[in-house]
């Protein structure tokens, strides 16, 4: 049984979490997926004046309960031939280098594998549900589930978000590589595009009502590598005080990125927003492909490690993003 996670204060920085203990890149990616708390602890509003439906969020425990039912089965992947038909699973599926399809994909595998193993209650109705406004494709619906428990009919739309915040810490003011997504916009687009569906038509169980509506927002929030510097301010009610909390560093500032060993400094690669793969260490060893900058030769924006601690290098929203 692992340790519930402390929910008294903001985890700046997550050490011994529980997705590490897996071997298996797959498997630590899935248990990543469900311990990982959603960011919320509530949904927020945006659209006050419009006529939406009530959206709610799974609580911090919620998740790690689905995550303890589980654990015996990630240990069977993570050790025998079981390996093989999550990767299987994951490879099928339409763009699975793309994180957020790797999201979905690896929360299908645990709804599909989880409900045939009578491990939680959500039988998997249909996802990726196509929108139509005549012959016009207008978006779609991640994951229709029936709740056996409660015996409803829900709705969970999806997204995974690796944001660095900045102060005064609003929703708006946590925003992606692409400055352009930020947690609000995202939410916005959630509550108003997405969650306004009531009936859902089904391949295999006809056309079904919507009863609950779920928005399962995870990933990685990063602060500002100098917050301490920045004196008091109100951490957010919203935000869950679980959720991996890292840290990023603006690309021109001097005296934060001296606060960064550069020797042992590597570029993450895309799928290590999800979890650290540690045989990219030795490969980065053997390459000789040690990080260092300049005032003449600023780091490039992204994720990198140093050691086991994420650091997202990233400019200021003034400053032109590097693509």
């Amino acid at each position: 049984m692992s340790e519930p996670i402390d929910q008294s204060k903001p985890n700046r920085l997550i050490d011994n979490a529980p997705w590490e203990r897996y071997r298996r890149p797959y498997v630590r990616d899935l248990a990543y997926v469900l311990a990982c708390p959603n960011v919320l602890t509530q949904w927020l509003d945006f659209a006050p004046h419009e006529n939406t439906h009530a959206v709610s969020v799974h609580s911090a425990s919620f998740w790690q309960a689905q995550f303890e039912a589980y654990e015996q089965r990630l240990t069977e992947l993570d050790t025998t031939t079981d390996y093989q038909a999550l990767t299987r699973y994951l490879l099928k599926r339409p763009s699975p280098n793309r994180l957020g399809f790797h999201f979905e994909g690896l929360l299908s595998f645990w709804l599909e594998d989880g409900f045939a193993r009578k491990l939680h209650p959500y039988e998997t109705l249909a996802s990726n549900v196509q929108l139509y406004n005549g012959k016009q494709t207008t978006g779609e619906l991640d994951l229709i589930l029936y709740n056996h428990a409660k015996q409803l009919v829900e709705h969970w739309e999806l997204a995974i978000k690796f944001f660095m915040g900045s102060l005064p810490f609003e929703p708006v003011n946590w925003v992606g590589i692409n400055s352009n997504d930020n947690l609000q916009r995202k939410m916005t687009y959630m509550q108003t595009k997405q969650f306004r569906a009531v009936w859902v038509n089904t391949e295999n169980h006809g056309q079904v009502k919507i009863d609950k509506r779920y928005g399962v927002i995870k990933g990685r929030f990063f602060l500002p590598i100098n917050t301490n510097d920045c004196g008091d301010y109100d951490w957010p009610y919203w935000l869950t005080p679980s959720f991996p909390i890292h840290e990023w560093c603006d690309k021109r500032d001097t005296k934060g990125l001296a606060t960064i060993d550069a020797t042992v400094l590597r570029a993450a690669h895309y799928i290590e927003w999800f979890t650290k793969r540690d045989f990219y260490d030795e490969r980065n060893v053997y390459d000789n492909q040690q990080m260092a900058w300049s005032d003449n030769e600023l780091p490039k924006t992204g994720l990198y490690f140093e050691g086991n601690r994420p650091i997202v290098i990233y400019p200021r929203q003034s400053d032109q993003i590097d693509r």
